[in-house]
């Protein structure tokens, strides 16, 4: 199969393709005599009498219609949470709501179902199915605004079977409300907890990523110590850069046996926690 067939040349697949411009009169681009999908590209109509350094016109991608669509409300779908690998959960901003059941495809078909109410909830948690998710990739959400970080723990809270979850790049702050009992891989990297205290309760916890978080002391963490944790990443964290460091971590946590990738030494051991950091600074 050709690489044109394998893409599709057939506008009736929804998507559209790429077919020779005219100016002022087509939504299509000529690239090279290439046949894409139109939702793959950047839609623009030239004004051919427009002069040189005029503001050129451009028309919004065809993919922008679902910029605030989860995968359960568009039309028909059959996928569920479960069976992705790493589904877009982030809740849209309230103006959503005046067009979500008047957007319209190519086709002049309505984008999304018809549910309302209560109907449309229990859709949403059928087809969320958090419940039953063992794996789950929840990374790069963008949760800048309070409602959104509501709906993200709505979901973190449905996932009691998970043992797998990563939540790196979320701009996450605090999810000691969060319970996830049989997490035994967890990935909060590149996020703003401030504290061992923040974080959701881990009782069978193994592997533990915080990587690149703003955690300043140790303070709390030994809420983990009756966690079988056997592993613990704490790199770029304020307190990974303090006196001590490792010493102080695996006297909070004796069982642990690797801290920041690196197994455990046995000058992790030799730490003295009565002796006093020095404060003088000596020059060579």
């Amino acid at each position: 199969m050709s690489e044109s067939s394998s893409i599709g040349t057939n506008s009736s697949s929804g998507l559209g393709t790429i077919q020779s411009s005219q100016s002022g009169s087509s939504d299509y681009s000529d690239i090279s005599g290439t046949t894409v999908p139109l939702i793959l590209v950047t839609s623009h109509r030239e004004d051919s009498t427009s002069k040189l350094g005029s503001q050129a016109s451009f028309k919004q991608l065809p993919a922008n219609r679902y910029c605030y669509t989860s995968w359960h409300e568009v039309r028909n779908a059959e996928v569920k949470g479960d069976q992705l690998n790493c589904p877009r959960i982030r809740e849209g901003p309230k103006d959503k709501e005046r067009t979500f059941y008047s957007l319209r495809d190519e086709q002049g078909n309505l984008l999304h179902h018809d549910r309302k109410g209560k109907k449309r909830m229990d859709y949403r948690n059928k087809m969320e199915n958090w419940e039953n998710a063992v794996s789950v990739n929840l990374s790069f959400q963008d949760l800048g605004d309070a409602y959104q970080r509501e709906n993200f723990i709505r979901v973190l809270k449905r996932l009691i079977r998970t043992e797998e979850l990563q939540l790196m790049d979320d701009s996450l702050t605090d999810l000691h409300a969060v319970s996830l009992p049989r997490c035994k891989y967890l990935n909060l990297s590149r996020n703003f907890l401030p504290s061992f205290k923040k974080l959701p309760r881990l009782p069978v916890v193994e592997h533990l990523y915080l990587e690149q978080n703003n955690i300043s002391s140790l303070d709390g963490l030994d809420v983990l110590r009756k966690a079988p944790l056997q592993s613990l990443h704490l790199r770029s964290n304020p307190v990974s850069f303090t006196v001590n460091y490792r010493q102080r971590v695996f006297q909070i946590l004796p069982n642990l046996k690797s801290l920041d990738g690196v197994k455990r030494l046995p000058s992790d051991s030799e730490f003295d926690s009565e002796e006093e950091p020095s404060r003088m600074c000596v020059i060579c």
